[in-house]
């Protein structure tokens, strides 16, 4: 077993495929655009922000031995993501995510096929339980199944973090939420999952001690382009965002995720800290056309240090 401290990340990996056209979108033809792929995935995603921010990562999830599974397992080779808990099924379509925008890059419609990650099962998890609790933190994120997850929760014995990764399928949280050391929802899903009615600051503030009280320990709301509020037993935080050039907002939230692991990693517990750190990623990944950013722990020092002036 290796030795070196890691962080484990139970969650899915897919292959993105999107359609963009160059005009308004014409129903029922052809439309001439741009067609791009890329390996996607919540839990991909976060895996691959921690590998960039140097953290030792371990993704275990599942993937089919077609074509795209080949392309996702090169893809976390070349990004130092490591799949040795991971398993490629026999016979199985990968997982893969399908949208088409309009003209102007928003999205007019979206089909996910996500069935693999139902082979995520608490059998499959339990042969991989003992490299789970060696590791430093374990992060889940929502595309699981609800029976692993709640299975993750009883029996994962290191600090669970969990990203409820929508509304649709942050309810699977729910059953864990006593059990989490840290979790990052957004505005949307904190008022889902705490039963408070978010419609200002105030509110946010009572959602996050909502669910204090209902047992997470450290709670990250995402608020967007108003920032993070952080909260924990000792008190609450928040921090506005950076100013930046919008180019991609799509993957922050993962990046945000994944910054709030790495600094745990760290050592660092001081929750206003972790939100600096945390929009400072947040601000390179808006920044950046990519779903997962370049980046590492000296630009997000150096994004600081450029805000902080």
């Amino acid at each position: 077993m290796d030795k070196k401290p890691y962080v484990v990340v139970v969650g899915g990996m897919n292959m993105d495929i999107f359609g963009m056209p160059d005009k308004k979108i014409i129903p029922r033809d052809s439309n001439i655009g741009q067609i791009g792929t890329a390996v996607g995935g919540v839990g991909q995603n976060i895996a691959q922000n921690l590998a960039h921010l140097e953290v030792p990562t371990y993704l275990i999830t599942v993937y089919g031995d077609d074509m795209n599974g080949t392309v996702m397992e090169q893809s976390c080779a070349k990004n130092h993501i490591h799949l040795d808990y991971a398993e490629k099924l026999k016979g199985q379509r990968s997982s893969g995510y399908l949208y088409i925008t309009d003209e102007t890059g928003d999205m007019l419609v979206g089909i996910n096929d996500m069935k693999i990650t139902e082979n995520i099962t608490p059998e499959f998890l339990a042969k991989r339980l003992d490299f789970m609790n060696n590791a430093e933190i374990v992060m889940v994120d929502a595309n699981l199944p609800a029976e692993s997850i709640k299975w993750l929760g009883d029996h994962v014995t290191v600090p669970l973090f969990a990203d409820p990764v929508s509304v649709n399928k942050g309810d699977r949280i729910k059953p864990i939420l006593n059990k989490l050391d840290t979790f990052k929802p957004n505005k949307m899903e904190a008022e889902l999952l705490s039963g408070v009615k978010i419609e200002s600051n105030d509110d946010v503030q009572k959602a996050a001690e909502k669910l204090i009280d209902m047992g997470v320990k450290n709670v990250f709301i995402s608020l967007g382009a108003d920032g993070i509020l952080a909260a924990n037993k000792d008190g609450v935080v928040k921090v506005p965002t950076m100013t930046t050039k919008i180019v991609n907002a799509n993957g922050a939230g993962d990046c945000s995720t994944a910054t709030i692991t790495w600094c745990r990693y760290d050592g660092i517990n001081d929750l206003k800290t972790i939100c600096e750190k945390t929009q400072a990623a947040a601000s390179i990944a808006l920044e950046s056309d990519k779903s997962v950013p370049d980046l590492n722990p000296q630009m997000i020092a150096d994004k600081l240090a450029q805000a902080q002036k």
